[in-house]
């Protein structure tokens, strides 16, 4: 049933020009930067990649992911390219207010890569309606300030293109406070620092926690039926003499009508009547952070961003504290008197909309094996949909 139209005003004919760039933004091929800085740190990626998601009982989900051309190979036994491709798509690990230049390369029509949370220049944000989309190639730039938990996508047909997989984790680390002078980044899993406040700082690199192991988790849900649709699936019709005629925008389609049948954790997939839950053996590469292991004494960090289009619940059966929301530490200055840390007892139930992210510290006391719980709900029902299960080990 095709969708009802909404009258809107008139567009007065200055504002047609911009109104036309919004609704069908420009393309850049590779102009130069109109404020070229020389960075300090530098990564390049590159999308669409085609990429099959390879279910437990064998089947195959069509994806697209971004990938990192300059990983190394994989060691075996994982396959050569386990560290270029995969989904999700490879981390990108920056040091705070480093200067960063990524190179990225766009194949099958235009795409563009929004860098979340972070608010560079609307020429570098990757949003193609208030800038363009990248034809070919294009070198952003940006400075993150704030240490924490972003996410990398492209903003391209959004609802689209994001589901079928072009996102990744992009995780800002601060400075080891014993050296603040020099810019690092730490490896995927741990040990490293977090941005968490910290009563006794002299200095603002001070705001860290130390964290032995790392933990990711990014739940999804798919579509089955999305992931057979085009690149421009849907999207409006661009008439350039006739940018505001409602008849050239969606009227039909089914990017509106989400029934998801998959639910991932962080690359780890399982089909809806599958409730088995998730190990650390079951994937080299993403099991460790979905399933980690961690000491007596030892400090666990667990970022958490909801990747998905539902709401989901998440449950652990360990204390835990937040420590950062968004990609914004709580109670760091200059902003510390909004906000502050706060306890998240065992067995306290939280809830993630779309983009949402949460850091939790967990820091065990007694050896065991402590569940972890991430429900999917219906985004407008709130019926539950699929319970994915992991697990917290600690020896």
């Amino acid at each position: 049933m095709a969708i009802p139209i909404i009258p809107r005003g008139d567009v007065p004919p200055e504002e047609i020009p911009a109104f036309f760039n919004f609704t069908t933004p420009p393309t850049n091929g590779g102009i130069k930067q109109v404020d070229p800085l020389t960075p300090t740190f530098t990564f390049a990626r590159n999308l669409l990649v085609d990429f099959d998601l390879v279910l437990p009982d064998g089947g195959r989900v069509p994806m697209w992911i971004i990938e990192d051309s300059n990983a190394p190979d994989a060691p075996p036994p994982l396959p050569k390219d386990a560290l270029r491709r995969n989904f999700p798509s490879p981390a990108i690990r920056i040091p705070q207010n480093a200067l960063v230049r990524a190179d990225v390369l766009c194949q099958g029509n235009t795409h563009t890569i929004h860098w979340h949370g972070i608010e560079p220049t609307p020429m570098n944000d990757g949003v193609g309606h208030t800038s363009f989309e990248v034809a070919g190639h294009f070198f952003y730039q940006f400075q993150p300030r704030d240490a924490g938990t972003y996410f990398y996508h492209c903003h391209k047909n959004t609802v689209l293109h994001f589901e079928m997989g072009l996102y990744g984790l992009l995780l800002v680390d601060p400075p080891d406070p014993a050296n603040p002078s020099v810019p690092v980044t730490y490896p995927t899993g741990g040990p490293g620092f977090a941005a968490r406040v910290n009563p006794a700082a002299v200095a603002l690199t001070d705001h860290v926690i130390h964290y032995d192991v790392e933990a990711a988790w990014v739940p999804d849900s798919i579509d089955s039926r999305w992931h057979l649709l085009g690149h421009d699936a849907f999207m409006q019709i661009s008439d350039p003499n006739d940018p505001v005629n409602p008849a050239n925008f969606t009227q039909d389609g089914i990017l509106n009508d989400f029934r998801p049948d998959i639910f991932v954790l962080t690359g780890i997939p399982r089909r809806i009547n599958d409730p088995t839950p998730i190990t650390a053996a079951e994937n080299p590469v993403f099991g460790p952070l979905v399933a980690p292991t961690v000491g007596v004494g030892q400090t666990l960090l667990a970022r958490v961003i909801n990747a998905d289009y539902i709401i989901q619940q998440f449950t652990l059966g360990i204390d835990a504290e937040v420590i950062a929301m968004d990609g914004r530490g709580l109670g760091i200055p200059p902003f510390h008197q909004y906000s502050r840390p706060f306890p998240l007892p065992a067995g306290t139930p939280f809830r993630l909309t779309s983009a949402m992210r949460w850091d939790l510290i967990v820091k065990p006391t007694t050896p065991g094996v402590y569940p972890v719980k991430i429900e999917f709900l219906n985004q407008i029902t709130g019926r539950l949909l699929y319970t994915a299960r992991t697990t917290i080990t600690v020896v």
